[in-house]
């Protein structure tokens, strides 16, 4: 093993964060699409949909990945008073990815509405129908927590790149 290798995290963890740091980035621009498509204004692929689901599908692989994967150490260590706000920030960004695209099913659900799986012909029939008050609620769910998860992803960097240039540990390098 290269000497380097042993610092990195293993590949299928680093592809599928890389992936899905990308699908994050695809449904936080096409998130005002939405709108339009609502209105009947677009026609063409939804991809705020197609990356929501996308990173639903990545969940699992995601979860078996940390779970039988061990973390490479971060050289040199960091302060013992670091390590469990990193691992709830981590923690946080996982739930993030499993309840936000739930949420989005649930909203396009909640009239009544099958969600159309992009670039298919398959569409997923509702399994609930809330009605408007429950749309209303889901919608401002669903978009009160993606301002949240932004934040939290936001931090997230925000505390790699703290890492990579004032402490100078390998921490944003190991997931490169």
């Amino acid at each position: 093993m290269p000497p380097l290798a042993r610092h990195k995290f293993a590949w299928p963890v680093r592809a599928i964060h890389w992936l899905a740091a990308g699908l994050i980035l695809l449904a936080y621009l096409t998130s005002e699409l939405m709108e339009e498509i609502e209105e009947g204004e677009y026609v063409g692929i939804n991809w705020h949909v197609f990356a929501g689901l996308l990173l639903l599908a990545l969940f699992l692989p995601r979860v078996l990945a940390k779970l039988f994967t061990k973390a490479p150490p971060i050289t040199p260590p960091p302060p013992r008073a670091t390590v469990l706000p990193a691992k709830l920030v981590t923690l946080a960004l996982l739930l993030f990815v499993l309840v936000q695209p739930v949420l989005g099913v649930l909203l396009v659900w909640s009239d009544g509405h099958a969600l159309a799986v992009p670039l298919t012909d398959w569409s997923l029939p509702p399994l609930l129908v809330l009605g408007e008050g429950g749309e209303d609620f889901l919608e401002d769910a669903h978009e009160t927590l993606g301002n949240a998860f932004y934040a939290v992803i936001a931090l997230h960097a925000l505390a790699a790149l703290w890492h990579h240039l004032f402490k100078r540990d390998d921490t944003l390098r190991r997931m490169l």
